[in-house]
């Protein structure tokens, strides 16, 4: 019994190495599909932290690999765009506030309010500026007998007492005069 094998092989001239598969560059989606490039581009715009990698393939049906390829390419664009968005974001954010201001006697401000929110999270976002601070607080406690706190306390009192009273008693002997307690 024999089997039969084909093996696909690819040959180069002069016995190099053929060229090694999966050089993304993202020109053939440039090519076939230039609006997914271009919301490529703006999605790669957008925070890493809104707008992952994952999301932008599941989004627009193509590989992580492109997208990457992509961002490498068009960083300068992409910076334009990220600059461009933050403009926007600001004139957002100013006009937003600045309505919240007028209409701060009126009834209803939740639109302004809710866009001045937003814009002001994409304009710290996309400047960079941390949206959150951290705080790291060491606190040294140690572990305090309170019952003996309290019998010491206690304890000074009643010596501070009995000082007071044998202060007085010398006193009344001295002057011969009678003390409060017999008052």
């Amino acid at each position: 019994m024999s089997v039969t094998v084909q093996v696909n092989m690819i040959q180069s001239q002069n016995n190099q190495r053929p060229k090694p598969r999966g050089h993304f560059t993202g020109q053939r989606l440039k090519v076939i599909r230039p609006d997914t490039y271009r919301c490529v581009l703006e999605l790669l715009a957008e925070p890493r932290e809104q707008v992952p990698y994952d999301h932008i393939c599941r989004l627009l049906r193509v590989s992580e690999h492109t997208v990457k390829a992509i961002e490498k390419i068009e960083t300068a664009s992409i910076a334009e765009r990220k600059e461009r968005l933050l403009r926007q974001a600001l004139r957002i954010a100013g006009k937003a506030a600045d309505r919240i201001e007028d209409q701060v006697d009126g009834a209803n401000i939740t639109q302004a309010t809710v866009a001045f929110g937003v814009a002001t999270e994409k304009m710290l976002l996309l400047s960079g500026d941390p949206t959150s601070r951290t705080l790291n607080f060491n606190v040294h406690a140690d572990a305090v007998d309170l019952v003996a706190e309290f019998n010491k306390l206690h304890d000074a009192i009643r010596a501070k007492a009995k000082a007071i009273e044998a202060q007085s008693e010398e006193t009344e002997a001295k002057t011969g005069l009678p003390s409060r307690k017999e008052t």
